[in-house]
């Protein structure tokens, strides 16, 4: 068995959990509103169309079968390569008891595939990610509040093609509460040069793929200094790096423009 790796820079955080929180959607005395919502790192393949059944989220004071709090429990189908560059979905928002959560768990259906040189394959779900995805963090739904939790799906690291060719779901996602992740956006120059993007700390944090337009965000970064790393896919231009780049929680840094330099 071998991991797809499909774009060799699509690299993510290893999993945690963080959260976020704001006054501006009140609700009834001891409730708070929880709202997941879900992006993508890149990957070199067409789609990869998942089908989410459920989104739930667990208290702290619940045991391992009970106090589970349903956010959204009609099926969908999500392209996770259409949420890149700053484009999210919300794939589940319900007013829920106040308090500490340990855990999101997302349901995961038959019918998911991949589309790979314009030809679409079945998806695996292994049979335990169809009893849930569970993610596991401590976050905070104050009472008369609303948190926001952001979810960025790897999708060239979650995608396992066998032996026999067959391809399989493990999800790697990375977490973070939306008032404590930060984010970076810009345009790379001249436009249409297909460049990957990737933002390193100590480690790689967050990959993104310029758009066609020149333009890219990095979305759900914790805050820090950053080295950003451009990689253009033709030949004909270099590398680029940017160093020093500032990030902030609960904003959005900008580089401006970015100027591919030719070989």
């Amino acid at each position: 068995m071998r991991t797809y790796r499909i774009g060799a820079l699509a690299l993510l955080l290893p999993l945690a959990l963080l959260a976020g929180c704001s006054d501006d959607n009140p609700t009834g005395p001891g409730r708070g509103q929880l709202r997941v919502q879900m992006t993508d790192a890149p990957a070199e393949i067409q789609a990869v169309n998942l089908v989410v059944t459920e989104v739930s989220a667990r208290t702290e004071t619940s045991d391992t079968t009970s106090g589970w709090q349903i956010l959204n429990a009609t099926a969908q189908t999500y392209n996770l390569l259409s949420l890149q560059n700053g484009v999210f979905a919300t794939i589940g928002d319900a007013s829920v008891p106040a308090g500490t959560y340990t855990q999101v768990r997302l349901k995961l259906g038959a019918g998911s595939t991949i589309v790979v040189d314009g030809v679409t394959y079945p998806l695996t779900v292994p049979s335990g990610m169809q009893s849930g995805l569970k993610l596991n963090g401590s976050f905070n739904v104050p009472a008369g509040g609303t948190t926001d939790i952001a979810l960025d799906f790897d999708a060239s690291r979650s995608i396992i093609q066998n032996g026999a060719g067959d391809y399989i779901l493990k999800p790697v996602v990375k977490i973070m509460g939306v008032s404590s992740a930060g984010a970076i956006k810009g345009v790379v120059q001249p436009a249409g040069v297909t460049t990957s993007i990737v933002a390193v700390v100590a480690d790689t944090l967050g990959t993104t793929v310029a758009a066609a337009d020149g333009k890219f965000t990095l979305s759900v970064l914790p805050a820090g200094t950053y080295t950003l790393r451009f990689d253009p896919a033709s030949t004909a231009y270099r590398d680029t790096v940017l160093t020093g780049i500032v990030v902030s929680a609960g904003s959005t840094t900008d580089v401006d423009t970015v100027a591919l330099t030719l070989q």
